[in-house]
Formats: structure tokens, C-alpha cells, sequence
């Protein structure tokens, strides 16, 4: 079974486009009416209603056919000559797809027909074989304009054409009547454009006191640096300016948050999330991963979708691992490979098999993040700060500071702010445990209590044994889930069994557990 791949542009609440793009194979799903290609992707089919009032840039198949009636078609016994033909065929009708009104009806128009299509030709004008009708107050614009200057141009050009036909559309008249409901419809012409002006961009209104205590509530010890992060992203989400957008490099040892502050934004934001190990990539001309790696990785986070990906938070994590070891020239390669990721360029990168998309990473939100351990080290040893953590939250690093551990200063002046991460204090990692909603105990004791009706209590010496083990192996927060659970584990086998459900009321955990995950003390009901 073939079918052709279509990409679906909605336009307006009226207009939805179907561009074909290529013809594939696989099969289609009788029950669901899904086409399921080679890699299992699955498409709906382009007239399905539901997927017709869905949002916008996707993907979907149209004119399915089998291997047979493909063959028969076309009077050929060559496969490869039968699908050139049936891609050729649709692609020559597919000047425009239009979806009219509310009747859901796909039809295929050539631009002879589209000429006479509208009732005042004198409407129409030479731009991109665009054409918009006035006269029934709806709005359609039957064609990709695939960039926003393009669109704002094409905008203010047909408020000039209008205004010049004296608002009405028709003709010339005094009438207070028509002028108002010209002007009506010229209103509601603005409302729709600038709505799909803004569908078009990647940005988005953020409530940023909202985030900002979302993330309080999970992230301990970090609120200035949170405030600091989430204007910049709110900001970077805003603008579609290039010369306004940030690249902020978050710095700090592992375990204090950096990753995770990332992650709730994105899941706040409900955009998709991107980690990428930074030392993985290769310069140019040299055996190993490259931007495209990190692109393609991307668009799987975000369910092969181009537009939603194109709104995605990559964080580029270990950054301090591509510094410049010696005279090594393949960390050098990796630095001047970021420059024009990080500026912002147009890569064309395979997603699949035979499947190119193009990414844009302009207007992407890209933070960097790493420990640099040995700048903090140095400038501990030169100062003379001993190791506590109010001390080391002290450290300032400078641009020059990270010139001279490794980075060239090209990629050093793209990497702004620097934001500095405090090392958690002990009195952090406690509220961590006992007050933040993605504490380990927190989220035990909300899982015993729906799943089995059983209380999790843990005494302060429990606590404070946690802590004592964090703070001696110098582990941060990521070690505190580690260690409640292990220890936890042998109550959650317990509480499984079939013949000690609703057996039991409480369970109280001390610090032996700690040493001997059997010790702890179950309540009866």
C-alpha cells in the first residue's frame, strides 16, 4: 500500500492547506484509519475532522493506493516508474487544497480556477499567487507564505489595496451603514491575519510570577538564580528579534539543580525538553556527532513535529567538558562547531530515511550548563575560602576566568548570562527532604497512602542521617531520591504482597534503615 504524505498548514479558522511532500509505503490500520509507514510512524488521513480542526504543521496522508492499482494506473510494470508518475500526478493538481467555510470539504483548485474562484477579481493581486475575498466576510489566503516579514508585508499591501476601494470592497458609498460594516469586516481582516501572524511564531506569553513560584516550590536554595533564568527564557519566548535572544550558561556543581530547573520549566511550559551531553560532539571532520545529532534528537522529543520542536528547550549539559586540552585541535573544533548553533542557522538535517527537515535554531532556546569545578578549585585556593558553602557562593567567575580554563572567546561572549548556582547549604538539603513538592519522602508518602492506605512517618533522625551521608560524599540533591528510595524499598516489597494489603495503618522509619533496609516498624490497623 502507498499513500502520499501531506504537510497540513491552517491558515485561518476557515483555510487549511495541504502541501504533498513524497509518497510512502506502508499499511493502513482498518480499524483506527491510520496509515502506518515503514518506521511506524502513524498519519491520519488528511479528510478526518479531527485532525482537520487540530492545530497546525502536521502531517497526515491523502489518495491511498495499492501496489496493484498503482501498476494498473499507470500501464507501466516498473514500480519505480508507477510511483514517479503517481507523485508527479498529485503534485501537478496540488497547486492549492483548500478547506471551505465549516463544510470540512477538501477540494484541489489550479490558479485558473482560483482566478474566478472570488466574485471581485479587482481583490486579487500579484503576490505569491495569494488572493483574499472580501465580499462574504471571510478570509482566505490559499497559499504557504513561509515567512513572517512576508506575511506582515502581505498584511499592510492589502489594507492599502482595501482602504483604497473605500473600505467597502465594491463600490463607493455615503452610507453609514455600509462604512460601518466595512469597517466591521476590515477589523475582523486584522484580527484574523495578526491572530495567524502570531500562530506563525514560535512565542508565547509567559506568566513568569507563576513559574517563578512553581519552581520555588521544587528548586531549594536557588530563588534569585531561578528569577534570573526564567526572565531570560520568558524573554527569549517573547521576542522574535534574533539580536534580543540569550544564550544563558548556567554554572554550578552537579546535584544543585541546573537539569532539573530545566526540566519544570519545559514541563510548566509544556514544551518539550532536550538534554545533550556536550562532550558526545565531534568538530568537522572528525569521526562522531554532530548539531544534527542534537537537532534530530530534538524532533523525536517532540513527537516528529517540526513547529513544536522549533519551540523546544535544548540544554547543552558538561559544556565545561569541550574545553581546550593542551594543544588538542578536535576540542577546538567542537567550540567553533556551536558558533553558528548558538548564532543561529538554517540545518538541514535527515530525521529519517530519506526524510530531511529543516531546522532553524535563530529563535530556539538554548542553555548551556557546567560545573567547571577546576576554576572553583583554583579560585578557592587563591582566595583562601575554606569549604563551606556560604563561603564558596562567594566565587564569582568572570568571562576571563573561562577564557583561560579552555574556551575561545568567540563562543565565551555568545554564552550570556553567566548564571551561578549556589552549592547547597545542609539547611537546604533539609528543606529539600521536608518542604519541597519533589521531595523523595514527599512523593513516598503520597504514593503509599493512595496505592496501600498506609502512612509513611520518618523520624528527625532519619532526616538527619540522610543528610549526613549527602553532605559527606559532596553529592548534592540528585543523591537524596538515591537514598530514601534504596532504603525505602524493602517497606514497598513488604506493602506489594498480596497477603498484607489492608493490613496496615503506618509505617515508621529511623536511621537504621539506613544500614539495614529490614528495620522499621509496621502498625497494624
Amino acid at each position: 500500500m502507498y499513500a502520499m504524505l501531506m504537510r497540513k498548514h491552517l491558515l485561518s479558522n476557515d483555510v487549511v492547506i495541504y502541501n504533498p511532500i513524497k509518497a510512502i509505503k506502508g499499511e493502513i490500520d482498518k480499524e483506527y484509519n491510520y496509515f502506518i509507514d515503514e518506521m511506524e510512524n502513524d498519519f491520519l488521513e488528511a479528510t478526518d475532522i479531527c485532525f482537520i480542526t487540530s492545530g497546525q504543521y502536521q502531517e497526515c496522508y491523502a489518495y491511498p493506493i495499492t501496489e496493484e492499482d498503482l501498476l494498473n494506473r499507470y500501464g507501466t510494470d516498473s514500480l519505480e516508474e508507477a510511483l514517479e508518475k503517481y507523485q508527479y500526478e498529485v503534485f501537478d493538481a496540488f497547486n492549492f487544497s483548500v478547506i471551505e467555510d465549516e463544510k470540512f470539504v477538501m477540494r484541489q483548485i489550479d490558479y485558473e480556477e482560483l482566478k474566478t474562484l472570488f466574485e471581485e477579481p479587482e481583490l486579487s493581486f500579484d503576490y505569491y499567487n495569494g488572493s483574499v475575498n472580501i465580499t462574504k466576510r471571510k478570509l482566505y489566503m490559499l497559499t504557504q507564505i513561509k515567512d513572517k516579514k512576508d506575511l506582515r508585508k502581505f498584511i499592510d499591501e492589502m489594507l492599502k489595496k482595501f482602504n483604497e476601494l473605500d473600505k467597502s470592497g465594491i463600490k463607493k458609498s455615503s452610507s453609514k451603514k455600509e462604512k460601518d460594516n466595512s469597517d466591521e469586516i476590515l477589523k475582523e481582516m486584522a484580527s484574523v491575519f495578526s491572530s495567524d501572524l502570531e500562530s506563525k511564531n514560535i512565542r508565547r506569553d509567559i506568566d513568569t510570577d507563576e513559574l517563578e513560584a512553581y519552581l520555588k516550590e521544587r528548586i531549594m536554595g536557588q530563588d534569585e538564580k531561578i528569577e534570573e533564568l526564567v526572565t531570560i527564557i520568558a524573554d527569549n519566548y517573547k521576542t522574535s528579534d534574533s539580536h534580543l535572544i540569550q544564550r544563558p550558561l548556567l554554572i554550578g556543581p552537579s546535584g544543585v539543580g541546573k537539569t532539573e530547573t530545566l526540566k519544570l520549566i519545559a514541563e510548566y511550559l509544556d514544551i518539550p525538553f532536550t538534554r545533550y551531553s556536550t562532550p558526545t560532539l565531534s568538530g568537522s571532520g572528525y569521526v562522531g556527532n554532530n548539531v544534527d545529532d542534537i537537532l534530530r534528537l530534538a524532533y523525536y522529543n517532540s513527537s516528529r513535529k517540526e513547529k513544536i520542536c522549533n519551540e523546544s528547550l535544548i540544554f547543552l549539559d558538561e559544556f565545561d567538558k569541550i574545553n581546550l586540552r593542551g594543544n588538542d585541535v578536535s576540542d577546538k573544533a567542537v567550540q567553533n562547531l556551536l558558533l553558528n548553533f548558538l548564532d543561529g542557522t538554517v540545518y538541514d538535517v535527515e530525521v529519517n530515511s530519506g526524510y530531511r527537515v529543516q531546522f532553524d535554531t535563530t529563535l530556539m532556546c538554548i542553555v548551556l550548563g557546567g560545573a567547571f569545578e577546576d576554576i572553583f578549585k583554583k579560585k578557592k585556593k587563591k582566595i583562601g575560602f575554606g569549604d563551606s558553602e556560604s563561603e564558596l557562593n562567594k566565587i564569582t567567575i568572570t568571562d576571563a576566568d573561562i577564557i583561560e580554563y579552555g574556551f575561545i572567546p568567540e563562543i565565551v561572549g555568545r554564552c550570556n548570562p553567566k548564571i551561578l548556582y549556589n552549592n547547597l547549604t545542609r539547611e537546604d538539603l533539609k528543606n529539600i527532604l521536608l518542604k519541597g513538592k519533589l521531595s523523595p519522602i514527599y512523593l513516598k508518602q503520597q504514593f503509599y497512602k493512595e496505592v496501600y492506605d498506609v502512612d509513611l512517618k520518618v523520624l528527625d533522625t532519619y532526616i538527619d542521617a540522610v543528610l549526613d551521608r549527602v553532605v559527606d560524599n559532596n553529592t548534592g540533591a540528585r543523591e537524596l531520591k538515591q537514598i530514601v528510595f534504596s532504603s525505602l524499598n524493602d517497606i514497598s516489597h513488604t506493602l506489594q504482597s498480596k497477603k498484607n494489603r489492608g493490613k496496615y495503618s503506618e509505617v515508621i522509619v529511623d536511621k537504621e534503615i539506613l544500614s539495614d533496609s529490614k528495620v522499621y516498624t509496621l502498625k497494624k490497623r
